[in-house]
């Protein structure tokens, strides 16, 4: 048996026992429940609802454009017949 089988053995027998806790004493579970109910809302309106208020909203800018400068190829020119030779060209861009 290996300890990860055996740990999950252990907590499937203490969810059934709590069960059967539960069934059998209904009355302590549910008064149990009424004494945790204003705890845990107090707890969630403390310490969770008074982070999610304090936290700002990112501010969101505006993307910025940005042109690239697109590198063309200077024109072929044919010379003789079957020859190119690259012709240089001043502003084109």
């Amino acid at each position: 048996m290996t300890l990860g089988f055996a740990v999950k053995v252990f907590f499937e027998l203490a969810l059934i026992l709590l069960i059967v806790y539960g069934v059998l004493n209904e009355d302590k579970l549910i008064a149990f429940e009424d004494e945790l109910a204003p705890v845990l809302k107090f707890c969630v309106h403390k310490y969770i609802l008074k982070d999610l208020k304090t936290k700002k909203a990112p501010v969101k800018k505006a993307p910025v454009k940005v042109e690239k400068a697109v590198s063309r190829p200077a024109p072929l020119k044919v010379i003789s017949g079957k020859k190119f030779v690259k012709t240089e060209t001043k502003g084109v861009a």
